[in-house]
């Protein structure tokens, strides 16, 4: 198990890194730059805090920008469970390797944010010039923002992986885990 999660870790990693990289050569205002923006400033601003129940809303949002970029419907499901809800999303590749497929995960709810305990709206994204501010910036909206972009940039240029490639996004990490182990469990 120990190794399977180091592999998960490995393969975010160098996913991530490799769309840093590339996006580093590209221009702020590419149609992958404002793709990014436009889905992190949309999952900032749901509040994704336990009791509001708009996990479900984040992750149908995730899930129709996955449609518009032509994934699948039986590849992109909605899990819903408790007022919660989990996505997973897979990127079909060619099995030319004959390998396993590579799991990315994350959560898409937050912890509660007081406005006035913040020095900026907490659901909203604003920005200086460093860095970006709101609640899930770092933790986990970036990620989620960033993977999401990712697989729908590279589902636009007609990229196919040699492996499946799947998406694993839990509405619970930061509560009580039901759709993390149903995740884990079920799936």
């Amino acid at each position: 198990m120990k190794l399977l999660v180091t592999q998960i870790v490995g393969a975010l990693f160098i996913l991530l890194l490799s769309a840093q990289v590339a996006d580093a050569a590209m221009p702020q205002d590419s149609e992958h730059a404002k793709k990014t923006l436009e889905i992190y400033t949309k999952v900032i601003s749901i509040e994704t805090v336990q009791g509001k129940g708009n996990v479900p809303k984040m992750a149908h949002y995730l899930a129709d920008q996955f449609h518009q970029a032509g994934f699948n419907s039986k590849d992109v499901q909605v899990i819903e469970k408790d007022g919660l809800a989990s996505l997973i999303v897979r990127y079909r590749g060619d099995n030319s390797t004959n390998t396993k497929p590579i799991l990315l995960i994350g959560h898409m709810d937050v912890v509660n944010a007081l406005p006035e305990d913040w020095q900026r709206p907490p659901f909203e994204l604003t920005k200086d010039d460093k860095y970006f501010y709101g609640r899930g910036s770092i933790d986990n909206k970036l990620g989620v923002s960033m993977v999401s972009s990712t697989f729908i940039r590279l589902r636009k240029e007609g990229f196919v992986p040699t492996r499946d490639l799947i998406i694993a996004f839990s509405g619970d990490e930061e509560t009580g885990m039901i759709t993390t182990r149903m995740l884990a469990n079920d799936m």
